[in-house]
């Protein structure tokens, strides 16, 4: 035990003085050992070539590869150049393998995003030509537009909600019954969509009191959807629908005094 403890004691010690020479090599033996690679040994060099497909709200990736092969059913079996997967990363984080040509993406983080795909051997060694790993890269914005292009985008939005043929078709209904086109839950939706799915990605881009007014605006829509879905489906009458949708818009206007009093009163 005491032979142990000792020399234990002199790697210790004498560890720092080998350390700054040989700090490089090591760190290049880690990534090769958590990187391998596999050289390409055929005139047939593989490559592969990414796109980003927008399905509103969602992605696809699509992969385009030439002399290589995606085969999950060999998976740990061979360690061949020209067949493996993709290794998908985003923003340099790994996320998943690809084993076709389009794959889903649900979520892309609000900024700058880098997309890259990697082809690996079914063992998980990344194929490379004279030393280059085999990949590709795109950057992709998301939003594709600023934080001031979305308050834009978001008002033209609901200015549509009025005005495009479909909204000009419920306007002509209501006013036949007597209504306005915003005691209508199908144009609260829109206007509620309008700006959760514009203007909500940039949340942290807004001020505090433009945060608020963003929260309370959308609790507000809400209440008011389930008001008038429940006069549509003649649960409440027309005049208590109104009552209700008076309150929740009066009340819009205190949580904003209250939240404005709150931020000049912490600034005193």
């Amino acid at each position: 035990m005491k032979k142990f403890l000792f020399i234990a004691l002199f790697a210790f010690i004498i560890a720092p003085a080998h350390s700054h020479d040989d700090n490089e090599s090591r760190i290049e033996f880690w990534k090769k050992y958590y990187n391998p690679k596999v050289e390409v040994t055929s005139n047939k060099v593989p490559s592969v070539e990414i796109s980003l497909i927008k399905n509103k709200p969602f992605y696809q990736i699509k992969t385009t590869i030439k002399n290589f092969n995606f085969t999950p059913e060999k998976n740990m079996k061979n360690n061949l150049p020209t067949e493996g997967y993709g290794k998908l990363y985003i923003n340099g984080e790994y996320v998943s393998r690809i084993y076709s040509e389009y794959h889903f993406v649900k979520i892309l983080p609000v900024g700058v995003n880098e997309i890259k795909v990697i082809l690996s051997t079914n063992l998980d060694h990344d194929v490379a030509n004279k030393g280059e790993v085999i990949s590709d890269t795109l950057t992709y914005q998301f939003p594709e537009y600023t934080f001031s292009e979305a308050r834009n985008k978001s008002y033209n939005q609901m200015i549509q909600c009025e005005f495009s043929e479909s909204g000009q078709t419920l306007l002509k209904k209501l006013k036949a019954k007597g209504m306005l086109i915003t005691e209508s839950s199908a144009h609260l939706k829109c206007r509620h969509d309008a700006r959760n799915d514009i203007l909500g990605p940039f949340i942290e881009n807004m001020t505090r009191l433009q945060r608020h007014y963003h929260k309370v605006t959308l609790d507000a829509l809400t209440k008011r959807i389930e008001v008038w879905k429940s006069f549509e489906a003649e649960k409440i009458s027309l005049e208590n629908a109104r009552l209700e949708n008076q309150k929740i818009e009066d009340e819009i206007d205190n949580l904003m005094r209250q939240k404005l009093e709150q931020l000049e009163s912490a600034q005193k």
